[in-house]
């Protein structure tokens, strides 16, 4: 990721809580076929100081031969939006774009026994409004729904994050573009701007 100052965020705290609200992300890795992708939910812990990343993938799917050791790169997009010039009192000015993206790169480890694979279902399913009881299945069930996944974690052994939120403008301007953002009904942009601004 083209990183730049003024919107490079390294608050371990806020990227993970980033990752936790727009888990769906993207699996990147290289392999002999060449470069694979998978849009997958992940979790997001820190362990002693470290982001780790876990998800399965199915097991069919062939970036599994990537879980043994391979490099990846975790892929995480945020709230983002269109950012008119009109909403600035500096001018002139041209339209730009305010988003929150992660990249995480590291060494894939494949997930093989069955209480860890256990551990990273029930906390993707941690949320489901029906609350969604892995132990309730049967046994025989369970053991063949285990077989078509195959469970991995993403250790963070490098991080880049932007948050672009019009950090580049005056705090007039910023104003003007959360009033702007906020008649829209795009809170969350505007949220993330306005915990931006210089206290």
């Amino acid at each position: 990721m083209y990183l730049r100052p003024f919107f490079a965020e390294t608050d371990h705290a806020r990227i993970a809580g980033l990752i936790a609200a727009y888990s769906f992300g993207v699996l990147i890795t290289h392999g002999p076929r060449g470069m694979e992708a998978s849009h997958i939910p992940f979790i997001v812990a820190q362990q002693d100081g470290q982001l780790i990343l876990s998800a399965h993938l199915g097991a069919a799917n062939p970036q599994c031969d990537a879980l043994d050791g391979g490099t990846a790169l975790a892929v995480f997009t945020g709230p983002h939006a269109y950012i008119a010039p009109g909403w600035y009192t500096t001018q002139p000015a041209v339209p730009t774009w305010d988003y929150a993206a992660v990249h995480i790169h590291g060494t894939l480890a494949r997930v093989d026994d069955d209480a860890s694979t256990a551990e990273i279902l029930k906390a993707l399913a941690a949320d489901d409004p029906k609350g969604f009881d892995l132990d309730s299945l049967a046994p025989q069930y369970r053991a063949q729904m285990f077989k078509g996944i195959k469970a991995f974690r993403l250790p963070a052994n490098r991080i880049e994050a932007q948050w672009k939120m019009s950090q580049n403008r005056s705090a007039e301007d910023r104003q003007g573009v959360i009033a702007a953002l906020r008649d829209q009904g795009n809170a969350a942009v505007a949220d993330i701007i306005a915990a931006t601004l210089p206290v």
